[in-house]
């Protein structure tokens, strides 16, 4: 696969034209609003922060570890810090679906009209483009960084680089939005009724709901389907159960400690538990009759703080009891607005203004950290259970492997990897491994150096993230350079690597490390880790290349490492 090259970030506005776009707002009208709070009911709520980014904000802007990025009708991505601090500007050379999804390690995903799906880093570096055909929905991003993408007729599933993985033809055109499942799979309903549930590898599972989908809500328990006649049903483990009917079509919801919230099309929320579908009490939104009632106008999140509600016309705010904790009316918004973690409310303006209004004071209890949240799991590929050849005597025959393997290379050259994925791990860690398992040395020597690298390599364009511990234990114990160079280089292939455990592993190793080969591949995989995932962990990055520059280097080392820090201004 052959990716774009590495382009330097697009410069941010000038003075002149800053100044240009807030005059502007006098004559495109400036988004006002009205909040309404227990202390303050019905006064006007004033921003806190005000941006002039360039163009209205399309769809629901994402909100990150401080900072918000949001897709602007002219093609561009825009990010900011939640204090209103301009941080950089990409352009994508072309109009742009109204969707932005955002990765642990802070990758945004964004897809071209002409169907041209791109990775930004959190800097506003381009990584990669494929195409895909427009996505007709959010790209899922999966636990260890894998991303899910919907267009008409396909679901795929591809790395963190862009490397396809497998795709499923949709026989029927998507009926809702997908959803992340509580095992870290997509879940689709298609028009005709069908849900279609696909596990992180691509298995899949369907059965028909029947009725005509309106929504899905991720559970505890299943997936919750909504269906426009207002019957809710919930499934899971291959069984349907209904939870009864609503007296208004759903437009959407948000579950949470086996119970969900969901939005009606006259604008209240309903509160059912999911074991018995009773109704546990009814609220009032900001939504007013003659808004627009369909489920792409609105947005919910639930978190420990409470639930809430935003379209275009406002927001509302209330605890898990139902109690209404405010409500904000907006007009003049050019897009659903979103809400931090820290409680502060980005708006989008028709007038080309980013707005921001703190709501509340209230943070989520979570340990502060410069990424995303941790992933709710991980797919079994941190230590995969032994593949079907562990018991064979002869798995490490030369003339078997170099045919597993060469089949191995084919499926992932034709993104086929798919269901047998955990299967493929596992065999190639007991390859690439079988020197340092004490356990295997004892029963077969170690699989030749040429075979070890090989299946090393292979792992990187599984892209999981779950394999980086592996491949640095690899690239420390294996006492070939040939190997050490191979697992290095799989974790440049793999590159997003939140944690940083692969740059703790290089800054142990670097000064001790004589080969120089093994520096050079070091050198190359650093610089691919710190494109992905921008500061703080670049800086950590390009301390290390700063060592590897340094006259004591072999010389190919040193080349290497001045190219790398050449790449990431």
């Amino acid at each position: 696969m052959m990716f774009a090259p590495y382009r330097k970030k697009q410069p941010i506005f000038s003075a002149v034209w800053q100044l240009f776009f807030l005059f502007s707002a006098l004559f495109l009208g400036a988004e006002t609003a009205e909040g309404i709070f227990p202390e303050d009911e019905g006064n006007p709520a004033v921003p806190i922060w005000r941006q002039a980014p360039g163009g209205a904000v399309i769809g629901i802007p994402s909100i990150q570890a401080g900072t918000v990025v949001a897709v602007l009708e002219g093609g561009h991505l825009r990010a900011y810090s939640l204090d209103g601090k301009p941080l950089w500007n990409y352009y994508a050379r072309g109009k742009l679906v109204p969707y932005v999804s955002r990765a642990r390690e802070g990758t945004c995903y964004i897809c071209r009209t002409d169907g041209t799906l791109i990775a930004v880093n959190r800097s506003g570096r381009e990584l990669w483009q494929i195409s895909t055909g427009p996505i007709t929905a959010q790209v899922l991003v999966g636990w260890d960084g894998r991303i899910f993408v919907t267009t008409e007729e396909l679901i795929r599933c591809y790395t963190a680089s862009g490397y396809l993985l497998w795709s499923r033809e949709l026989e029927h055109r998507i009926g809702a939005s997908p959803v992340l499942s509580k095992t870290g799979g997509i879940t689709a309903i298609l028009e005709n009724g069908d849900l279609l549930e696909l596990s992180p590898f691509g298995k899949a599972e369907k059965q028909n709901i029947g009725g005509t989908p309106a929504g899905l809500v991720a559970a505890d328990s299943g997936v919750l389907v909504l269906l426009r006649t207002g019957e809710i049903k919930l499934c899971g483990g291959g069984s349907v159960r209904s939870l009864g009917t609503l007296r208004a079509a759903p437009l959407g919801g948000v579950s949470r400690n086996n119970t969900a919230a969901i939005l009606l099309s006259g604008g209240s929320v309903v509160e059912i538990s999911l074991a018995d579908g009773k109704q546990q009490w009814t609220a009032e939104t900001h939504i007013r009759t003659g808004d627009t009632q369909s489920p792409e106008a609105f947005d919910m999140l639930r978190d420990e703080r409470g639930i809430y509600v935003f379209s275009s016309q406002g927001a509302a705010g209330f605890s898990d009891a139902g109690r209404r904790l405010w409500l904000l009316r907006l007009n003049g918004a050019s897009s659903i607005p979103a809400l931090s973690e820290e409680g502060t409310l980005v708006s989008g303006g028709t007038d080309w203004i980013l707005y921001a209004y703190k709501l509340e004071d209230r943070v989520l209890p979570r340990r502060q950290s410069l990424y995303g949240p941790a992933p709710e799991g991980n797919y079994g590929l941190i230590n995969p259970p032994p593949s079907p050849w562990a018991d064979d005597y002869f798995r490490f025959n030369e003339e078997q492997m170099r045919e597993e393997l060469a089949k191995l290379t084919l499926l992932i050259q034709e993104g086929r990897v798919g269901e047998e994925e955990p299967v493929y791990a596992a065999y190639l860690r007991e390859i690439s491994g079988s020197a340092t398992n004490p356990q295997t040395s004892q029963t077969h020597p170690p699989v030749h150096v040429r075979r070890r690298a090989e299946a090393a390599g292979l792992l990187g364009y599984f892209g999981s993230r779950e394999t980086i511990a592996f491949l640095a234990d690899l690239y420390t114990r294996d006492p070939d350079p040939t190997v050490k160079s191979a697992a290095a280089e799989a974790i440049g292939r793999i590159g997003t690597d939140p944690d940083g455990i692969a740059l703790q592993t290089f800054a142990r190793t670097i000064t001790s490390t004589k080969d120089e080969q093994v520096l050079a591949v070091t050198a190359q995989a650093i610089g691919s880790l710190c494109r992905f995932s921008g500061p703080p962990l670049s800086e950590s990055g390009i301390k290390l290349l700063g060592i590897l520059e340094r006259d004591f280097m072999p010389p190919k080392a040193r080349a290497q490492a001045k190219r790398e820090i050449a790449s990431l201004r």
